[in-house]
């Protein structure tokens, strides 16, 4: 096979005629239209469905346009990496991230200083973002994964627990029993008219409470929830993951576990990327800097 010819077809479904890829090529239109032609007799089957006015992908056309893009991405990077040390990585990476997500500021802020020739793009989103059709790279996710073709690393497990603060329980004597939240201050996760109804599972044996509970304060974000707990103003439902690695690290003030062996189950919390075998080296990097710094990020410290 002339794989000289594969990148003049993937030139043609870029530019979307064979003018214009001629044009880019810098040779004859019918130098273009020719070397298609050859691929195609050589794979015995018809790319593209061509008509006066445009050109399609046939069915079989698509699918080799994937895998050949893909084979054309990694000998590129192949070749940056041979003149470049990893270090030395650049280009674009596009990392969506949910909106409550700002503590990762710091982390991505670090990462740039360390990594100055790679620069990141953040799609800041609850949207639930195809990956492969909307060009992101890497994008964090909690809870359960439903697309079971993305590689996915877990970077916590993102269980709820009930936390308050010295100061709140000074005035306040802790619940000994679930539903003594009802007589608490209890900092609302997107509650209505002032309450919400919450449901709760013991750890050792899966046993499951449900109450309602009232507050003056409901919010969306849990930073927020996170930075009202930590002035007195309630109990709140906060990640355990992020709470307990602040703690043990000195970030903000002490919170104290309340009803410890109650708690919502939150699945996890991952970071994903299409599935390939080839992950540009920039990728690489920056996945592997956030795997690696994710929960101590989470608490706004170095």
């Amino acid at each position: 096979m002339d794989w000289s010819r594969v990148p003049v077809f993937l030139k043609v479904v870029d530019q979307g005629s064979f003018t214009a890829a001629a044009k880019a090529l810098g040779v004859p239109k019918s130098t273009a239209s020719r070397a298609v032609t050859s691929l195609e007799n050589e794979l015995e089957t018809q790319l593209l469905q061509r008509t006066t006015r445009s050109l399609e992908l046939t069915e079989a056309g698509r699918a080799f346009y994937e895998r050949a893009k893909a084979a054309r991405a990694a000998l590129e990077e192949a070749q940056a990496e041979v003149h470049h040390a990893s270090d030395d990585a650049s280009g674009v990476v596009r990392l969506s991230l949910p909106n409550d997500a700002y503590p990762m500021a710091e982390l991505l802020a670090r990462f740039t200083r360390k990594h100055p020739n790679i620069h990141i793009e953040l799609v800041i989103t609850n949207r639930h973002v195809h990956l492969v059709e909307e060009g992101i790279d890497l994008a964090l996710r909690a809870g359960k994964l439903d697309d079971s073709s993305l590689i996915a690393r877990k970077l916590a497990q993102s269980d709820l627990g009930l936390f308050a603060s010295s100061e709140y329980l000074r005035r306040h004597p802790a619940p000994k029993k679930v539903e003594q939240l009802g007589e608490h201050e209890v900092i609302l996760f997107r509650g209505r008219q002032g309450k919400a109804r919450i449901k709760l599972t013991r750890e050792r044996d899966g046993d499951e409470q449900e109450i309602t509970v009232r507050g003056a304060l409901s919010v969306d974000d849990l930073g927020f929830m996170r930075a009202l707990v930590s002035r007195g103003s309630g109990i709140g439902l906060l990640p355990i993951f992020i709470t307990g690695a602040c703690a043990k690290k000195g970030h903000g003030p002490t919170l104290e576990r309340v009803l410890p062996e109650w708690g919502i189950s939150g699945g996890g919390v991952h970071l994903v990327m299409p599935a390939s075998k080839y992950v540009p080296a920039r990728v690489r990097l920056l996945a592997d800097f956030i795997a690696g710094n994710f929960t101590h990020s989470q608490c706004g410290g170095e």
